[in-house]
């Protein structure tokens, strides 16, 4: 069995003392450690796995050293990718994270919020299964609060969230670029927040190059929609050759109508998927190229920020930090049908 590590292995990896050690992880570095020597001590501590004595800790420091997070289901679930994130991060800097589901509903979130304050968390963060417009509640106003896939309209609050505006301009411009000009979207759910920036990037990027404005096809989450919108539209005269889908469903979805008219990928329809949270779009045949969404480093930055925060005593400037979303090209895109211009 490995021997478990202590106060001076953590010391000895952040090039520290040992006193330094038992100053930050015992609450009390404030005004007497830098900031960035603290956040040394923690990854430290991260990396080797160390777990100071939870109880002794909020005796001493008067902290819970426990985080509350808010979420919900959304169409494609819980946002299983970036909670398990946020409770590694917070695990490693020696904090409980405490999920809470809201059920997407006022009600619960406040019965959830009084548990957490109850229970006298250090902070609280909302992590939203899809990009929303997201107020938070009067009760959190004193609470250290930070929102993940969330927007505050009103920047009370530090709130993190993927470019999808970007994200949707990126895949357009991919098929752009290969000389596509009549380009579909598949899209989920057209009254989201989330899917209206996917629209509005992606028809900006169209703009941009001279081509004709991006033909939207609303299909919701079923795969089944999907197959017949795609398969209605490469039937009809002049068929479409590139496919954004907002979801990787969605991608399955068109994906099969094509083959299904023997229609080759990439050879006559190029398709593009702006997720991948379920790992469908990548283990299809051909693979579907990919602008994913940074659900991993978008939570683990922010719950750094946040720990941050509750080291150095102050309260951030509320403000929107956007992520870039990488590209993944694949075998799904290709250049334009050579006969493109002749259908």
């Amino acid at each position: 069995m490995p021997r478990r590590a202590t106060a001076q292995d953590v010391a000895d990896l952040a090039g520290v003392s040992r006193s330094t050690v038992s100053l930050v992880l015992n609450g009390r570095a404030d005004g007497n450690i830098s900031a960035t020597k603290q956040l040394q001590v923690i990854e430290a501590a991260r990396q080797l796995s160390y777990r100071p004595n939870a109880v002794a800790l909020s005796l001493r420091s008067q902290r819970s050293w426990a985080i509350g997070a808010l979420t919900w289901r959304g169409a494609s679930g819980f946002p299983e990718s970036m909670l398990h994130a946020s409770w590694h991060t917070a695990k490693a800097a020696g904090y409980l994270l405490m999920i809470m589901d809201t059920n997407g509903d006022r009600k619960h979130e406040g019965l959830a919020v009084s548990s957490l304050l109850d229970r006298q968390v250090d902070a609280v963060v909302v992590v939203a299964p899809d990009l929303v417009e997201y107020r938070p509640p009067e009760a959190l106003a004193q609470t250290p609060t930070l929102l993940i896939n969330c927007l505050d309209p009103d920047r009370t609050v530090v709130s993190i969230a993927p470019d999808e505006l970007g994200a949707s301009a990126s895949a357009a411009q991919i098929l752009i670029d290969l000389g596509h000009s009549r380009i579909g979207l598949l899209a989920d759910d057209a009254a989201t927040v989330q899917t209206e920036q996917r629209i509005e990037g992606a028809q900006a990027a169209a703009v941009a190059a001279g081509i004709p404005p991006l033909e939207i096809m609303v299909a919701g989450h079923e795969l089944a929609a999907a197959y017949a919108l795609t398969q209605e539209r490469l039937a009809g005269p002049r068929p479409l050759t590139g496919l954004i889908c907002t979801h990787e469903r969605l991608a399955v979805g068109a994906l099969l109508a094509a083959t299904r008219q023997g229609l080759d990928i990439p050879g006559d329809l190029s398709i593009v998927s702006l997720e991948d949270g379920e790992h469908l779009a990548s283990e299809l045949v051909p693979a579907v190229a990919t602008v994913r969404r940074p659900d991993q480093p978008m939570a683990e930055q922010g719950i750094a920020l946040l720990i941050k925060q509750l080291i150095s005593g102050g309260r951030p400037e509320p403000q929107q930090l956007t992520f870039v979303c990488p590209v993944d090209l694949r075998a799904s895109v290709g250049p334009v049908p050579t006969d493109h211009f002749r259908r």
